[in-house]
């Protein structure tokens, strides 16, 4: 799934997360839709997302997979672009990123693990006491 490029870089990376997140928690029986796409015209560079257990099984752990290339695939791109779009895109947890990438790779890949997120209703269940 391809977003506008151009924008805010922000508002587009954390689009693209929520996305992965949307498609983890309530997964589409149709194959492929879990991967998401945006060109960050203002850094270059083009991300995908993708949110699922690593290994594909349900004691795997919930992690984001992490993709950023040029659109051209002319050059890797550069550490400031990559720690911007892992910032950007995650946050605290970027500094928990973990590159996956070959060496001389035009591509570079990541794994970020996920934060677990409560809600107010569950943090309520699991205080209560009866």
């Amino acid at each position: 799934m391809s977003g506008p490029a151009g924008g805010d870089s922000l508002e587009l990376l954390r689009g693209l997360r929520e996305r992965a997140d949307e498609d983890f928690l309530q997964p589409s029986a149709e194959p492929g839709t879990g991967r998401h796409q945006v060109d960050v015209a203002e850094l270059g560079v083009r991300v995908s997302v993708t949110r699922a257990r690593y290994p594909n099984r349900a004691d795997g752990r919930d992690q984001y997979a992490v993709t950023i290339s040029r659109p051209t695939l002319d050059k890797p791109p550069a550490e400031a672009e990559v720690l911007s779009v892992l910032s950007m895109a995650f946050e605290d947890l970027a500094g928990a990123a973990v590159e996956r990438s070959a060496r001389g790779s035009l591509v570079r890949m990541f794994r970020v693990p996920a934060a677990v997120r409560v809600s107010a209703d569950e943090r309520n269940e699991t205080t209560r006491t009866e």
